[in-house]
C-alpha cells in the first residue's frame, strides 16, 4: 500500500501500531503497519508493488511520523523496543 493510502487509513483509526523491521543486517529497514484486526500492511514504493526499503532507521521513523504515528515499534530478532518519533 502506498503512503498516501496508509495516511488516510491512519486518520480513519484503522491502525494500532507501526513496526520497523530489518530486511537484512546490511540492507536496511521496512515498515509494517498493524491494523486493529492484527493484519499487517506493508509500505510499497509509489511506482510498483515492491516493498519500500529504508537505508536507516531514521528514514523509516520519518515516514512513520509523516503518517501520524507518535511511536515506532522496532524489532530485531528477539530484541524489541519502542521509539518516540514525534
Amino acid at each position: 500500500m502506498q503512503e498516501k493510502e496508509i495516511r488516510l487509513l491512519f486518520k480513519a483509526g484503522v491502525f494500532e501500531s507501526c513496526q520497523a523491521i530489518p530486511i537484512a543486517m546490511s540492507r536496511g529497514w521496512t515498515l509494517k503497519f498493524i491494523t486493529r484486526n492484527q493484519e499487517e500492511v506493508t509500505l510499497n514504493l509509489q511506482r510498483s508493488q515492491t516493498e519500500r526499503e529504508f537505508k536507516s532507521l531514521d528514514g523509516a521513523a520519518a515516514v512513520a511520523r509523516r503518517v501520524g504515528f507518535d511511536w515506532l515499534n522496532v524489532q530485531i530478532g528477539e530484541l524489541k523496543w519502542r521509539e518516540k518519533v514525534a
